[in-house]
């Protein structure tokens, strides 16, 4: 772990929130900084947090309810940032669905295929100040507000959810974030170029820890994360930041009346931010130096093949062994000229009941003409896979079978777009409910 590093100094600083708190709870106390500095910060919130509502199973849940909370988050939020120095335009409310995110990163990417959330009871946002006025509830919307925004505000410094969030909203805004930057990059807007990635973490295992108010003590690194890639920047903050971070969480009423003690876990000594660095796949067969499996590496393959393998982003899940699920030990990809072949282990043995969903979100330079590129789910379910909801046969560069406790899937890359980029991410699911997730990881394909 290192101390704070030139990486958190920007001249525009945007702040990612998948709900109403996160962005005080992840740089509460940057953000006092940046506004003393005279440094421009945009903070974008992607959901109002509307499916928080408790109440007995005997009352009914109205729409009107939850978009009733969903204002009265946002108005949180206002507060808050009002309180450290930011105004109302300084935020940005998306109005994208409450624990809908990871459904709409996964399975729900076209206008054509729009999520319904339980909640709102639409599938359009029903707020009327959205940053896209009734913003339907699919991803490409969603990565297009963030590339909108990008552009317009043009930060050089961004704040964004940790990859290996266990919160599925946390996980998707990661990966929206991602998309929406490296789309701007793809369509070749120079400025991005150089743009600085931190993810915050806010849902881990014993994370913070202790949980309480403790403003003396510090956010450690998390134990289930210390095997992977990220590099953490340790930012010290003062007792005054320290004490005006706490006070502005306590603006989150309705979160508080939840979770207080888990909320103010995040005031302080320090604040905790992580360096995610993208994979690559090479064409060379040299590495100098030993491999770390938590990054790309070279193994001694034809030389028409690129290689890379990384960790899981956790341990051994209790729940996967109880539940007799299988739970992702590492990820493999190879690359050839004509397909791109994954290879999932996994820590307990993989039964035919479960779901394995490849998501892919492909960057093809030019291509697209400034809109949002294609995303492709294959989806293994009955030992048959699907791409989309279409069935595909073995042959034509399709292969794919599961062993013990092991996966293997071969895709033609001309079905992908014959990319340099992609995201991808895998999801394990029983009766399409998700019980795991890789994070989402930006690989350089050549």
């Amino acid at each position: 772990m290192e101390n704070e590093l030139e990486s958190i100094r920007g001249n525009r600083v945007l702040i990612f929130a998948p709900h109403n708190d996160d962005e005080i709870l992840a740089a509460g106390g940057l953000i006092q900084r940046y506004v003393e500095s005279d440094v421009p910060v945009k903070v974008a919130v992607l959901t109002n947090g509307d499916g928080q509502i408790r109440r007995p199973p005997f009352l009914p849940f109205l729409r009107a309810d939850f978009v009733k909370l969903g204002y009265r988050r946002q108005n949180e939020t206002l507060e808050a940032m009002d309180y450290l120095g930011l105004s109302e335009d300084d935020v940005e409310f998306f109005g994208y669905p409450d624990r809908g995110l990871s459904q709409m990163w996964t399975n729900h990417w076209g206008k054509n295929q729009l999520y319904y959330s339980k909640y709102t009871k639409t599938d359009h946002s029903p707020y009327d100040n959205s940053y896209t006025e009734e913003a339907p509830y699919c991803g490409s919307a969603v990565a297009e507000d963030v590339k909108k925004l990008m552009l317009e505000f043009e930060p050089d410094l961004v704040y964004l959810p940790h990859p290996n969030d266990s919160h599925p909203d946390h996980w998707a805004t990661n990966g929206f974030v991602l998309y929406g930057l490296e789309r701007l990059k793809s369509e070749g807007y120079e400025q991005f170029d150089d743009v600085t990635m931190l993810s915050y973490l806010v849902h881990s295992l014993k994370f913070p820890w202790p949980r309480g108010q403790f403003l003396e003590a510090s956010l450690t690194e998390p134990a289930n994360l210390k095997e992977l890639d990220t590099e953490w920047v340790d930012v010290p903050l003062d007792f005054r930041e320290r004490l005006h971070k706490l006070r502005a969480i306590g603006k989150y009423r309705t979160q508080n009346q939840l979770m207080r003690k888990y909320l103010a876990s995040f005031a302080r000594a320090n604040e905790l931010f992580g360096v995610v660095p993208s994979l690559s796949l090479n064409h060379s067969t040299k590495y100098e130096g030993t491999p770390n499996l938590s990054r790309d590496f070279i193994m001694n393959e034809d030389e028409d093949e690129s290689f890379l393998s990384y960790l899981n982003p956790k341990r051994r899940s209790r729940i996967a062994t109880l539940r007799r699920y299988p739970d992702m030990k590492s990820v493999t990809l190879i690359r050839n000229t004509s397909t791109l072949k994954l290879a999932i282990e996994f820590f307990n043995r993989y039964r035919a009941g479960n779901e394995i969903q490849v998501t892919l979100k492909p960057f093809s330079p030019g291509k697209d003409g400034g809109q949002t590129g294609e995303s492709h789910a294959f989806r293994f379910r009955k030992r048959k896979l699907y791409h989309e909801r279409s069935e595909i046969e073995k042959g034509n560069g399709y292969n794919f079978e599961s062993g013990k406790k092991s996966y293997r899937l071969s895709i033609p890359v001309e079905k992908i777009d014959d990319p340099d980029k992609l995201i991808l991410s895998i999801t394990l699911a029983r009766r399409g409910v998700p019980f795991a997730r890789s994070a989402n990881r930006l690989v350089k394909i050549r």
